[in-house]
């Protein structure tokens, strides 16, 4: 339990907090150069990689009247906005956090951990938006996350797709998405549908959706489906939901929550050496996203 802990976490959030940085470095990882949307405007930061995750420094959230300090006891990043405060120690895969208004503390358990790299402190974008109230996007035409404050401030943005599918292939479209992520969140059904509209972009796979959705490959004699529901006919008596007819849409219209994936598993429900070796992209359900 948090509250059992040697340490008093919310008296050092009070009293320990600093507003410098501490010098060393606990990371090998090399920053590389993004660019981050924030409500339509481009905003330059350095970021980095960790288990097809993006890392960005703490300080970025500063510009979203976030107050962000280092606790040196804790050994923690401590972010803070009006309604919530949450602590990232270094080098731990998880983040205890308090809503304001509650007053008691709580832990999140992470596939990412935070990093020092050079007195920097690098903590989970996508993860530390949401948690901080903000709507987050991948967007796989610009290859950026897109942060808003609002949900309407994103649509635009990404609203550019010229190559609008035909009614045939919208059809389609929400039929394997639905079979295939009807039981998942809206960002996890816009992922899925996105990751079959990368196929159709990508060279390697086939032009267009319907023969993307359909394709058969065969290797000594067996026939291998891309998509199990093509193979077991769930893709013919599925009934989209109106939430699986809009996540389509949204992944149409260049939101990509899957960050560029064109494979997606169950990581529970197959043993496919191939698709497993494929490079994470994120994680979203209960399905994993890769390249």
């Amino acid at each position: 339990m948090i509250a059992s802990k040697r340490w008093k976490l919310p008296v050092v959030l009070m009293l320990m907090v600093v507003l410098t940085w501490p010098a060393l470095s606990v990371s090998a990882q090399t920053p590389t150069s993004t660019t981050v949307y924030i409500d339509n405007e481009p905003i330059k930061t350095t970021v980095i990689n960790q288990h097809g995750y993006q890392l960005v420094p703490a300080r970025f959230f500063q510009r979203l009247g976030v107050t962000v300090n280092w606790s040196p006891s804790y050994q923690a990043a401590i972010l803070r906005n009006a309604s919530i405060e949450i602590g990232y120690p270094v080098s731990k895969r998880y983040t205890d956090y308090q809503h304001v208004a509650q007053g008691s503390w709580s832990r999140d358990h992470l596939d990412t951990e935070t990093v020092l790299v050079g007195g920097v402190s690098y903590v989970p974008l996508a993860y530390t938006a949401k948690k901080l109230g903000l709507h987050v996007r991948y967007d796989s035409k610009l290859r950026a996350a897109i942060l808003s404050t609002q949900e309407s401030s994103i649509v635009a943005l990404s609203n550019t797709n010229t190559n609008q599918p035909t009614e045939e292939e919208l059809y389609w479209l929400n039929q394997i998405t639905e079979a295939e992520a009807g039981g998942e969140s809206f960002d996890g059904k816009v992922a899925v549908a996105a990751s079959i509209l990368n196929r159709v972009e990508d060279p390697a796979w086939p032009s267009n959706i319907i023969d993307t959705v359909f394709q058969v490959e065969y290797y000594n004699g067996k026939a291998y489906y891309q998509y199990s529901p093509v193979l077991d006919k769930r893709i013919h008596t599925v009934k989209p939901s109106e939430e699986t007819k809009r996540a389509v849409q949204q992944a149409i219209n260049g939101f990509d929550p899957s960050m560029g994936a064109v494979v997606f598993y169950n990581p529970d429900k197959t043993d496919n050496a191939w698709v497993r070796s494929r490079p994470v992209t994120t994680k979203i359900g209960n399905h994993v996203f890769a390249k």
